[in-house]
């Protein structure tokens, strides 16, 4: 079974650089354009299951790539973003301590409201372990649309990253795949941000 971790479209917080987390922002113009091109490149994939975290900047991506497909758009908590707590709504420039959240990730310590990387961590090993294994072989290409944050803590423990090396891999731009592959319960990295379309 393939599985696509797919980024949500651009909303005006990314362009500012903005931290997002759980604030429920819309695509932009700009994103709803990406998530409709991105669903025209996925077009000869055969999806037959789309999950969306709740915020509503994935709900309308994997509202593009499920139109004309058939397939309903199903809503797991879990893949939600991390939560930044009283981070959210700042700019990245003007407050020290949304910096820490990349450059050091292991001395990292959440504000109030804030999700650890150990709490976000519990969730990815949730999403490979219990909530995607049942799905292989009744599924062939599964799409999660997702958040940034959230799609680095899958690949880093599918790889068996130490936390240091977090966000050691390129930016995923907007609307792009990380693509994986599950295998008797077992997910392996095929490849990171790929854009569709």
């Amino acid at each position: 079974m393939h599985i696509y971790l797919m980024r949500h479209g651009q909303t005006d917080w990314n362009i500012v650089h903005r931290m997002q987390g759980r604030s429920d922002i819309p695509l932009n113009a700009t994103g709803l354009k990406q998530a409709r091109a991105a669903a025209h490149g996925m077009d000869e994939l055969p999806i037959d299951r789309i999950l969306t975290s709740p915020l509503r900047r994935a709900r309308q991506t994997a509202q593009a790539v499920a139109a004309g497909r058939g397939v309903p758009v199903l809503v797991e908590d879990d893949i939600i973003e991390m939560a930044f707590g009283e981070l959210e709504g700042q700019l990245l420039s003007d407050f020290p301590a949304c910096e820490c959240i990349f450059s050091d990730p292991e001395h990292y310590v959440p504000l109030e409201g804030g999700e650890t990387y150990a709490q976000l961590d519990a969730r990815c090993k949730k999403l490979l372990e219990e909530i995607l294994p049942p799905l292989e072989g009744r599924f062939h290409d599964v799409v999660l649309v997702s958040h940034g944050a959230f799609i680095r803590g899958v690949v880093r423990r599918v790889l068996d990253l130490p936390l240091k090396d977090f966000w050691s891999a390129p930016p995923q731009p907007n609307c792009s795949c990380t693509v994986l592959e599950l295998t008797d319960g077992v997910c392996t990295l095929v490849e990171e941000g790929r854009v569709y379309g």
